[in-house]
């Protein structure tokens, strides 16, 4: 198709500014003119759409996806063919994932070893981040790699996930000074991991095992504590910073706050955190209630949908990602009698071009 000349009849094609009803033409993959009656000439070998009473939209990227991600004892459902077919039927037609090694292991390795997965299988563009999860002078000749001779520009720090993937403050301020020295853009996991820790401790000891205690035990707090340590950390170093997955009210504030007193910070709220909330967790069905356990949890709070969807409205956050990564039943079972051995993640790849039409346009 993408060598073909292409013209799109009738449909109400919608923009960022507006919505009109008009022709689109497409030569070789590119939109050459959008207008009323086009008719392109010569006729012959053109390929003409009736896309009457449709829309015809840009294509959306979706920032965060995890496809086929070993993670907690299991591996991610969607493998990158399933997870980029869900992702074009829901009108993404590009993904960002995700390459994540290892304490102690090669960051371009682990660029590659995602690379190989992806490329037999994807049905759609893609791009990878690449996580920086220890701190050494080799990780930082990597990077300077991965930017230079790979086109990686993003690097993800978390901020929990403790013993596993988790930096602390020092490595955090060397890992922003290197993606400012080379131009990337830094995000973080915004979480207090050692609060998570204690608290999932505290959670198991009073004999609460079930999903409720996965919010429990990382309440809003601790998403806006470490929402605002990176933001102040990033600043002290004059680095441009995504927040991504943005779950709470809190969390959402600290950014806004920071934007407006003239920070570079960027807010990623999900499909999953502007369609639902984290009542779900208290559902007497198990099943129901660990499906949508991720890090961090929704939020109980059921107004925090609608404040985050006026937040994106406003600029106030900035893009949406879904941070795709899902588990079937029989995985998150491997919890069953420990909410902290629950695989976090939950869908979205191919819902959240229509939740936010429906949550943010169409209301």
């Amino acid at each position: 198709l993408a060598q073909q000349r292409l013209l799109i009849k009738g449909g109400k094609v919608v923009n960022d500014d507006h919505s009109v009803v008009a022709d689109v033409y497409v030569e070789d993959g590119v939109v050459q003119q959008v207008g009323p009656n086009l008719n392109p000439e010569p006729p012959a070998g053109l390929v003409v759409l009736d896309a009457t009473d449709m829309l015809v939209i840009p294509g959306g990227i979706d920032t965060h996806t995890h496809m086929q991600f070993p993670f907690m004892g299991s591996r991610s459902k969607d493998d990158f063919y399933t997870g980029t077919k869900a992702a074009i039927a829901g009108g993404t037609t590009m993904i960002i994932d995700f390459a994540i090694p290892q304490k102690g292991r090669s960051l371009i390795e682990a660029f590659d070893t995602w690379k190989s997965w992806a490329d037999p299988k994807v049905c759609c563009d893609y791009s990878l981040h690449v996580a920086v999860t220890w701190w050494s002078n080799k990780v930082k000749e990597e990077m300077k790699s991965l930017v230079q001779t790979k086109g990686v520009n993003s690097f993800k720090m978390f901020m929990a996930y403790k013993d596993l993937y988790m930096v602390n403050d020092e490595e955090l301020y060397a890992a922003f000074s290197c993606c400012k020295e080379l131009g990337a853009v830094a995000q973080v996991h915004a979480e207090n991991g050692e609060l998570i820790a204690q608290g999932a401790k505290k959670m198991l000891a009073m004999g609460i095992t079930g999903p409720e205690g996965h919010e429990l035990c990382r309440p809003e707090e601790v998403e806006a504590e470490a929402t605002q340590r990176a933001i102040t950390i990033a600043n002290a170093v004059n680095c441009p910073l995504y927040v991504v997955h943005v779950m709470s009210k809190s969390a959402a504030r600290v950014i806004s706050n920071a934007r407006r007193e003239g920070k570079v910070v960027y807010g990623e709220p999900i499909a999953a955190s502007l369609g639902t909330d984290g009542t779900n967790y208290w559902n007497k069905d198990w099943a129901h209630a660990a499906a949508y356990v991720m890090g961090p949890p929704l939020r109980p709070d059921p107004s925090t949908p609608g404040f985050l969807m006026n937040l994106l409205a406003n600029d106030d956050l900035s893009v949406t990602g879904t941070d795709n990564c899902t588990f079937d039943i029989c995985q998150k079972a491997l919890g069953k009698d420990d909410f902290t051995k629950i695989p976090n993640g939950v869908n979205g790849v191919e819902d959240r071009m229509s939740v936010i039409w429906e949550k943010g346009v169409v209301s």
